[in-house]
Order: C-alpha cells, then structure tokens, then sequence
C-alpha cells in the first residue's frame, strides 16, 4: 500500500509523465481537424465565405450572354439566335461590391481562426474529462486499498476479542461507498472516453493520455497583452469586419438606385435574314416606387448599429477574459505549490494515524478521515494542474494571430 501511496503521489507532483506512444494534445487536436464534424463545417462555411469575396471581385467583369428563341413557323414565327457581351462602366453599386471582397476573404481567415480555438478548447475539454475521472478513480484505488486493509485488521482484531463489530461496520461502509463511487467514476470516465473519441477518432489511451499544453511564457506586461486581445483575437477580428460589411451594406441601399452605365455588344441572326451587329453605351436608371427602399434604408440602419454594439461587445469581453487569464495563471502557479505540499501532508497524515491507531491512540473515525484527506488532496491537485493548463491554453488561443498547431 505504501508503494501504491508514493507511485499516485509522484505521479500527482509531477503533473504530466511521459510514457511511450502516448496521445499528446498536439496529436489529439491534428487528429481532431481530421474528424470533428462541428470543425469541418466551420471550415465549410469559410470556403463559401471566401467563394462569395472572388465572386464579389469579380462586380466589373464583363458578361457574357447567350438567348435562343425557338418560334412556330406556321404562325410566321422565325428562330432567333442572339449573342451578347456588357461591360460594366460605371456603377457605384457595383464598386460597393468590389470593396466587400478584402473584408469577406478576412473574414473568413478569422471565423476559421475562431473555429479552431473553439476545436481546441473541445479537445482539451473532453482530454481534461478523462484526466480528472482517471486521477480521482486512482485516488479512490488507494483510498480503497487503505480502508480494506484496515476492515481486514479490524475483522481479526474482533475475532481475537480486542476490537468491536462498530469499527468493523464503519470501515465496511466507507469501503462500500468508495466502491460506489468508483463505479460513479467509471461510467463518467467511459463517458469521456466516447467524447474524445467523437472529436478526434481516437481510441483513447487512458492510462497514457496528456494534455501537455506549454506554459504561458509571453515576457509582455498585462496591458499589452490585453490590448493586443481586446484589437486582435479572433472574436475582435470577426466583429470588426462585421461592421465594415454592414457599412458596405448601407451604402448599397442606395447606390442600387444611382444611374449605372455600360456597353454592351450583341450580334443577332435569324435565318433567311442578314446577320445584326450591333454596339451602344448605355445609361440606365432605376427609380422604384414603393415603401420597399424605405425599409431597406431602416435595415440596413439596424444592421449596422447590431454589428457595432457586437464588436464593443466582443472587445469588452474579449479584454476582460485575458486580464481575468492573466491573474488566474498568477495565483494557480501558487495553488498547486501548495497542493503539492498538501498532498505531501495528508499522506503523512495517513501514516501517522495507522500507527497511532494501531496503538491504541487514535479512532478508526481518525484513520477513515486520514484517507478521504488524501485523496481530497490528491484530486484537488489534479484539478488545478488541470485548471493551469486550461488558463495556459485559452491565453494563447486569445493571443495568436493564426491558427496553428500548439
């Protein structure tokens, strides 16, 4: 038991051991770029983004058009074939169009940057599921193993006539309710295990599996960093262009009614008759009557003012979610300090009471209480090692720029 005592304690002070052909986090997210489905369609929508920006590039490309007229001869009817190319001059709606093309390209670069921090943090999720249930399951075992070993003691003790049936019972239902809980445990870990497996197509190697995120190690002060977050993650960067298109789209409530003018040629033929060539520049103008451009203007107001309450909105958040990273990374290098030593004490703690219990100083209340320290101890480490890497890892989905793989 002792051995099992140092191993689980070693490995907790450690934080993450490495073992051979382990699942990494940096494999765990390759694989998941592969196999999420949410991932894919985020990567799905990008690509239409970006098909929208050429088409919008290319709002001046000359046109080509090509009209077929089938008529009945009986009734005098001749057949028609006509071929036209328009080249767009000026037009300010169309102009409008061409300057939407940058801001689409960029916005999909950002909602694809966006979406793979959103992949990596369900990465580290459902890794950091399976870490947490593991460490407690393990913590539980050595709880477990203490405990029957202190029921056997007991057992014999009550047949020698030097103990009592109420240490016995006691320590038979702390084994029992540590057993259940570990039955708890199980099903949560196989829970998690689907999870990171419905991400990533893994099979999960639960014995070996890491989330191994490297330290937050940025020499910058606070306030460049959350300046940098507040003008450049992801979530800035969407809202912001956002609003650029929503200006855009304003604008083009108008300018769809301003003259436009282009030139156009079309060649004409009709059988039995001499071929028409024929070339013009043409003005047009449309002038709608109707409440239709009234609520078009009234839209796209609305539209524009959502948009730039989002993007305060999104910087706002964004700013105080690094500064609240900053100053969780600050305290966590000292929690787990401490929890490191508290591990180190309860499972003193563990061996001081046996002895003492053994000599008739202690309860076996003393000795059942010793253990569920210990593993209390044991299971907050994990959550804060835990904790810190998640802290890590989000402050640096915040600060980098481009999707890249950690």
């Amino acid at each position: 038991m002792k051995r099992s005592l140092q191993i689980s304690v070693l490995f907790l002070a450690a934080g993450v051991v490495s073992v051979a052909q382990a699942q990494t986090f940096a494999e765990s997210v390759q694989a998941a770029r592969r196999a999420d489905a949410q991932f894919s369609a985020a990567l799905a929508a990008a690509q239409s983004r970006r098909a929208t920006s050429r088409q919008s590039a290319g709002a001046f490309y000359p046109v080509a058009s090509v009209n077929y007229n089938s008529a009945d001869p009986n009734y005098g009817g001749r057949n028609s074939r006509t071929i036209a190319l328009q080249q767009p001059i000026l037009s300010y709606d169309r102009y409008l169009t061409l300057q939407q093309s940058d801001p689409l390209a960029a916005l999909a670069d950002a909602e694809e940057a966006q979406a793979e921090n959103e992949m990596t943090l369900r990465v580290f999720a459902a890794m950091a599921d399976i870490v947490r249930n593991r460490e407690q399951i393990r913590a539980l075992g050595v709880q477990i193993e203490g405990l029957e070993e202190q029921l056997r003691r007991a057992t014999r003790m009550r047949e020698l006539g030097q103990g009592t049936v109420t240490e016995v019972s006691d320590f038979q239902v702390r084994v029992a309710a540590a057993q259940a809980n570990r039955v708890n445990l199980r099903n949560a870990l196989q829970a998690a295990e689907r999870s990171y497996t419905l991400l990533t197509g893994l099979r999960a190697n639960v014995a070996a599996l890491q989330v191994d995120v490297p330290a937050w190690a940025d020499p910058r002060e606070a306030d460049a960093v959350v300046a940098q977050v507040r003008d450049d993650s992801p979530q800035s960067r969407v809202a912001r262009l956002n609003v650029r298109l929503a200006e855009i789209a304003a604008k083009r409530v108008p300018a769809q009614y301003m003259p436009q003018v282009a030139a156009q040629l079309a060649s004409t033929q009709v059988p039995g008759y001499t071929q028409t060539n024929t070339s013009r520049v043409a003005v047009t103008l449309t002038a709608p009557l109707g409440s239709s451009p009234y609520y078009d203007y009234q839209r796209a107001a609305a539209d524009l003012a959502k948009a730039q309450d989002s993007l305060r909105f999104a910087q706002d958040t964004q700013a105080n979610e690094a500064t609240r990273l900053l100053s969780a990374i600050r305290s966590y290098g000292d929690e787990v300090q401490i929890r490191r030593q508290a591990v180190e004490i309860a499972r003193q703690s563990v061996e001081a009471n046996i002895k003492s219990y053994q000599g008739g100083v202690k309860t076996n209340i003393d000795v059942i209480s010793s253990y569920q320290a210990q593993a209390d101890a044991e299971v907050a480490l994990v959550n804060s090692l835990v904790s810190q890497s998640e802290a890590w890892l989000r402050l640096t989905l915040l600060t980098r720029t481009q999707p890249a793989a950690l």
